[in-house]
């Protein structure tokens, strides 16, 4: 299975802390490692009607970028890119996602209730906060192949000592020290802390709202996007009372573990950056099996938990602040199915594996998306179609020009 178990080492600036004491290992999957790739995002304010292909396109080219540059093992996780910069991303994902998934397990949270600091106007800042029993941690993660760490410790005790910092009960940070290429030595995860303020505790608690814009960065992609707006909207206005989430307009759904998901399906043969080649191609009138050879068949599905979509409509703040569904991977050949405790789940399928997923994503649907795709990057429209629900023109096919299957009014 592609579970890593990193080794925890605690440096001397923790190494009597019984917080910290502990937690001497813990498991990472590969799949992990993509989604919180994906929570590193920024939650989209706004999604235009043309970016839905872009979006259609961004989760696979993510995910490929994993599978061609991240090698997770049972005690070590190496990054494949020989491209400096290119390296430096990968290690930084690692990085975040070490981070969150120790603190998940030190603390016992949901990834969900994790909070992006946002850059102060003047001053440093670290990564992510959360609040638990009316404690508030912040931390700062980092990720790197070099051998030695200090560098990234004196950088994370420093911001910690900043004084423009607002007082919470615990900073600390955690350091991925992970592999190049070869490199046969076990990956650790070094955690580096000052002692905690005991006297610092808090009764602000902000999870719920937290939690609703964490769930809203996967909500970017699988959520038709005139629906994610009228979610993502009020939410970034405080008007918590008027979120929801419309589940007649996901594209589908997925069973797994006897509970429904919904959510979208992506396909490597997605990604626009190679579509330019194609416009010139006497094959641009084969280009789903042009595609094909280059990629092959790979699809996935991202889904959230009817569960979770329910209370967040229904603004139960005491479930979704208490909700953890079970830990799953199941890997099998060509295929995999990975739901984390927040109530994300990610199924991939290689040619044809997973029959459920074939179903709901056929290949005639992979062809359609396509071809609107192309017709995109070639600024080709057509009418909508749909019949019109106007009292004047009611029934009347829709003269609305589109890149989707229908406009923004009939969808």
């Amino acid at each position: 299975m592609s579970i890593s178990k990193p080794k925890i080492y605690l440096d001397e600036t923790v190494i009597d802390s019984k917080l910290f004491k502990s937690k001497e290992e813990f498991e990472i999957c590969k799949q992990e490692i993509f989604k919180y790739g994906v929570m590193m995002e920024e939650v989209p304010i706004n999604i235009k009607e043309a970016d839905f292909d872009y979006l259609q396109s961004k989760i696979p080219a993510l995910d490929l970028l994993h599978s061609e540059f991240i090698n997770v093992l049972p005690t070590r996780i190496e990054n494949l890119s020989n491209d400096d910069r290119k390296k430096k991303i990968i290690s930084e994902i690692i990085g975040v996602a070490f981070g969150l998934k120790y603190t998940t397990e030190l603390l016992n949270i949901s990834p969900s209730k994790f909070k992006k600091i946002g850059v102060p106007i003047t001053g440093k800042y670290l990564d992510y906060s959360v609040i638990e029993d009316n404690k508030e941690y912040e931390l700062e993660t980092k990720g790197t192949v070099s051998k030695y760490y200090s560098s990234f410790k004196k950088d994370i005790l420093d911001k910690k000592k900043d004084q423009s910092l607002k007082d919470v009960y615990l900073r600390f940070g955690t350091i991925a020290m992970i592999n190049n290429c070869g490199d046969e030595k076990e990956t650790q995860c070094v955690i580096v802390d000052d002692p905690p303020n005991e006297d610092i505790s808090t009764n602000e608690d902000d999870s719920f709202e937290t939690q609703l814009l964490n769930y809203g960065i996967f909500l970017s992609y699988i959520l038709d996007s005139k629906y994610y707006n009228k979610y993502i909207k009020p939410l970034k206005k405080g008007q918590v009372k008027r979120v929801k989430i419309n589940l007649k307009k996901f594209f589908t759904k997925y069973t797994f573990k006897g509970k429904e998901f919904y959510g979208e399906c992506f396909d490597y043969r997605l990604i626009r950056d190679d579509l330019d080649p194609f416009i010139y191609s006497d094959r641009k009138d084969d280009l789903l099996q042009a595609k094909t050879e280059k990629h092959g068949i790979t699809k996935f599905f991202i889904g959230l938990d009817i569960d979770v979509i329910e209370a967040i409509n229904k603004k139960k703040k005491k479930y979704l602040n208490n909700y953890e569904a079970e830990w799953t991977l199941e890997e099998k050949f060509n295929s995999s199915k990975f739901l984390d405790k927040d109530g994300i789940v990610i199924i991939k399928s290689i040619d044809g594996a997973d029959q459920q997923l074939e179903n709901i994503f056929p290949e005639k649907e992979v062809a359609i998306r396509l071809g609107y795709s192309f017709n995109q990057r070639l600024g080709i429209t057509h009418k909508c179609g749909a019949p019109c629900r106007s009292r004047e023109i009611k029934g009347k096919p829709c003269d609305i020009k589109t890149y989707r299957y229908h406009c923004h009014f009939h969808r």
